[in-house]
């Protein structure tokens, strides 16, 4: 039952969407499943980076923590993304923390076939690194966010981009099908929790977002708008 939905997944993802079926259901016999409830951690910084992961079901945070104690999320990754993707020396060590957010399944591609990969198949190289540039291309532009944006800017920001990868029809716009609080929003940003809720009122009085607390509820062309506004 789950051989034919792993292939199909693998199918899914970008990194081996061009793979023919055949490369792809040998791969798939070494590519196991793993479970992961809320909260668990699927790898901290500083673990070896011996495995690559594709998102079967389930939501994941990549986060950084400091030494004061403090966390800030990189990113959350939902079904069909790939992460963990920094595999290339065998001495790499994770650069980030990788937790559940809800019940998560995960397939698991081990560093020793992707180095196989890699080396007999330069396309899928070729992809590779291009999913790494986008993701740098990615961090740069939000940390350009964080230092040019007010807080109201980048919660508006973060929010468009989670509910176009997350959202779902809801009769008053799109909810976020995301189980975040406003402390999750507030490591996000570069915030604190205080500003991240006065910003969602502030986005609330302008009709960008009509329900401010879990699962949140935004009008996509209000917090467009609003967005291309604050940029203009």
């Amino acid at each position: 039952m789950n051989y034919p939905s792993l292939v199909w997944h693998l199918k899914r993802t970008e990194l081996f969407a061009d793979m023919e079926l055949a490369e792809v259901e040998k791969l798939a016999a070494s590519t196991p499943y793993k479970y992961y409830q809320p909260g668990e951690v699927i790898y901290r910084m500083d673990d070896p980076a011996d495995a690559l992961y594709f998102v079967h079901s389930g939501l994941i945070k990549l986060s950084k923590l400091f030494p004061n104690g403090k966390e800030a999320i990189l990113s959350v990754v939902g079904q069909h993304d790939i992460f963990g993707e920094l595999l290339l020396q065998p001495e790499e060590r994770r650069v980030s923390q990788a937790e559940a957010i809800e019940p998560t399944t995960l397939i698991v591609l081990p560093r020793a076939e992707l180095q196989t990969l890699l080396e007999t198949k330069p396309d899928i190289a070729m992809k590779l690194i291009q999913l790494m540039v986008a993701r740098l291309f990615e961090a740069q532009s939000w940390s350009a966010e964080v230092s040019a944006y007010s807080a109201p800017e980048r919660v508006a920001s973060l929010l468009y981009r989670l509910a176009r990868e997350f959202g779902r029809p809801h009769p008053q716009g799109v909810e976020l099908n995301l189980k975040i609080n406003q402390e999750d929003i507030a490591r996000m940003v570069g915030a604190t929790r205080e500003t991240v809720s006065h910003s969602l009122s502030k986005l609330k009085q302008t009709g960008a977002i009509v329900r401010p607390r879990t699962p949140i509820v935004v009008r996509m062309d209000a917090l467009k708008r609003y967005i291309e506004e604050s940029n203009g």
